[in-house]
Parts: C-alpha cells; sequence; structure tokens
C-alpha cells in the first residue's frame, strides 16, 4: 500500500471512532493534541515517540501536569505555558516524549477542567488501542516462490 495512502488512512481510521462519540455524547474526544498523535502514530510508526506505550504515558504525564498547574492562580495563559514546560520535563526524564501531548498539558493547565482532560485521556487511549491492534495480530506467513 502507497505510504502516503496509509498513514493517511489509518490517521482517519485512528480519530473516526472519537468523532462519532464526540458526535454522541457532545465531549470533547477529538481534540487537537490527539490528531497529532494519531497522524505520528499512523505516519512514523518505528519511531520512539509512536510507540503505544509513550502515546498514551506522555499524554497521561501531561494531562497531571496541567491539572496541577491549574490548581494555582495563575492565570490560563501562564499555567498553560507552565504545564508544557514540566509535561516536557516529565517525558524528558522518564523516556517516554511524545511531541503532540505537551498540547493536551497546555489544554487541561489553560482549562482545569477534569472532565475535558478525562476525554483526552480516552482519546489517547483510544488511538493507542487501535494503533496496538496491528501488534497483536499474527503475522502472515509468506512463503517466497
Amino acid at each position: 500500500m502507497n505510504t502516503v495512502v496509509r498513514a493517511s488512512g489509518l490517521t482517519v481510521l485512528f480519530l473516526a471512532p472519537l468523532a462519532v462519540a464526540q458526535a454522541l455524547s457532545a465531549e470533547p474526544l477529538l481534540a487537537p493534541p490527539l490528531a497529532a498523535s494519531a497522524a505520528l502514530v499512523a505516519a512514523t510508526p518505528a519511531v520512539p515517540a509512536a510507540r503505544p506505550a509513550t502515546v498514551l504515558l506522555g499524554h497521561l504525564m501531561s494531562v497531571a501536569a496541567g491539572l496541577l498547574v491549574a490548581l494555582t492562580p495563575a492565570s490560563a495563559p501562564v499555567a498553560a505555558t507552565i504545564a508544557a514546560g514540566l509535561a516536557v520535563a516529565a517525558m524528558t526524564a522518564t523516556g517516554r516524549f511524545h511531541a503532540p501531548a505537551v498540547a493536551s498539558a497546555a489544554l487541561a493547565g489553560a482549562s482545569g477542567s477534569l472532565p475535558n482532560a478525562t476525554a483526552l485521556l480516552a482519546g489517547a487511549a483510544a488511538i493507542t488501542v487501535l494503533a496496538s491492534v496491528p501488534l497483536l495480530l499474527p503475522k502472515p506467513n509468506v512463503q517466497e516462490t
């Protein structure tokens, strides 16, 4: 399959369930950081930042950083900025750097909304599960002729 078609098709496949769930629930499941994660996983699955555990843990650390900073009296833009810095530090320190997750930190930091943070994590989990399916399937037995 053509690499461009595969990457774009998988990106849509990873995001479609989030779009449907958002349409049905009115929860913000299809957020820009998740679109970036889906594209990274679909287009560059071999890079460390696209590994399922890195995607999920990156968003988890980032959302946690955002919610933590949102508890301070900082304004939304300041909280988003500090949360992004903390997320980069946490992901780098743990070897689980996933750049799209930095945007999750900024969103969680700026909003301080637990439902929105939960939606970000649910979306990251959905992308991780969908991206892991090929890893769980048996490899085809290809015989040379």
